[in-house]
């Protein structure tokens, strides 16, 4: 009987073993693994090991788009403000060990479709001359931002900074490189650093898309460390 039961444990051991061995490199996949979070406070959690981490997913925009302004600011309606931000947001959040270093955040997938587009809505601009989805990483478990009035729509969040952002626009695009450089937009000075290291404690990343439908896949890549 005890040769049985070592034998049974021997067994599940391998079969442990073996579903380790099966990781193909996709971290999430949103056809098999469910949707994405767009709930600011709640990002999906994602464990990230040492190597590739793929995360596949898309964001389709939400109806209610506008072109507006705000007391103060530009006298014509051109900003694009896009509500409802659940639908068009993805959040994931990780943790790294002091072992654990993201050495990039590759764009190898972007199919992007017009979903508000030019025609309608002006201050969006064509597709082409876009700058691309928005993304951003915070050393935090959330981000605090909301899409319910133009003014916090264009804010940035401060009780949990970000550390970098940039904009997806192409395959082959690397956007933790693009966190270390300077933002291609006024006034968002100091966020980008070049020496933003991205190792040892929890982090969040932000993917942001209000105007068109985007099916991306991005590889989280981590490098183990002594």
């Amino acid at each position: 009987m005890k040769k049985s039961i070592y034998a049974l444990a021997l067994g599940l051991v391998f079969i442990a073993c073996d579903k380790e061995d099966e990781y193909n490199g996709v971290a999430w996949n949103e056809a098999i693994d469910g949707e994405l979070s767009g709930t600011m406070s709640s990002p999906t959690p994602i464990t990230l090991r040492n190597g590739d981490n793929r995360i596949i997913g898309t964001s389709t925009p939400a109806s209610g788009a506008q072109c507006t302004t705000f007391e103060g600011g530009p006298p014509a309606p051109v900003i694009p403000f896009f509500p409802n931000h659940e639908s068009y947001t993805d959040l994931i959040s990780f943790t790294l060990s002091a072992n654990q270093r993201l050495i990039g955040i590759k764009v190898e997938a972007l199919e992007v479709t017009p979903v508000h587009s030019v025609d309608d809505f002006p201050c969006v601009g064509p597709l082409d001359l876009q700058m691309g989805a928005f993304t951003a990483i915070n050393n935090s478990n959330q981000i605090d931002w909301n899409s319910e009035n133009v003014i916090n729509f264009i804010s940035l969040p401060n009780q949990h900074p970000l550390v970098g952002m940039g904009f997806a626009k192409a395959v082959g695009d690397d956007l933790l490189a693009k966190y270390r450089q300077d933002f291609p937009l006024p006034g968002y000075e100091g966020i980008n650093t070049p020496s933003l290291d991205v190792t040892d404690g929890a982090y969040t990343f932000w993917w942001k898309e209000g105007a068109n439908q985007a099916s991306y896949t991005l590889n989280f890549m981590v490098q183990e460390i002594n």
